[in-house]
């Protein structure tokens, strides 16, 4: 869970954003943005709206979609595409450092990780080829411990 101040300064990003762009702050937004700032991880639109049912039944998928864009536009969620066909959101926050992930094909388990040897490569090479680097992903896909035990083919 991130820790308050964070959770503080995201919100006021997020209101800044919703006021820059002529958007309105309405409850079921705070809600569903509260609930993804407590949960750590790499959430699907589905599962958010799924956790958010359970007290808030109102609150609609599509309602969910748009506020994930929301805080997706406004730079305080990532979009992720894994090969499981879904559009995951992970928080990005103040002490958030930039990361790359592995990823089972069996069982969905994401594992985050940091390798400064790698950072270096990608640089390198953006360099070699005159690129200036804006932004760049790393994702190794294969077969968890947990899922070679249990021989559990990819999904």
């Amino acid at each position: 869970m991130p820790k308050t101040s964070s959770s503080s300064q995201a919100l006021r990003k997020y209101h800044e954003h919703l006021a820059r762009h002529g958007l309105k702050s309405t409850v079921q937004r705070d809600i569903i943005i509260g609930e993804f700032l407590r949960v750590k991880g790499h959430l699907s639109v589905d599962e958010l709206h799924s956790r958010l049912r359970v007290s808030h039944s109102s609150i609609g998928l599509a309602t969910v979609y748009r506020t994930l864009k929301i805080l997706s536009d406004a730079g305080l969620a990532h979009e992720r595409r894994f090969k499981d066909g879904y559009t995951r959101y992970e928080y990005i926050g103040p002490d958030n450092t930039h990361h790359d992930h592995i990823v089972c094909v069996a069982c969905g388990l994401v594992v985050e990780f940091e390798n400064h040897e790698i950072e270096k490569l990608q640089q390198r090479e953006a360099d070699k080829y005159h690129f200036k680097m804006l932004d760049h992903k790393f994702e190794i896909y294969g077969i968890c411990r947990e899922c070679q035990k249990a021989k559990k083919e990819p999904s």
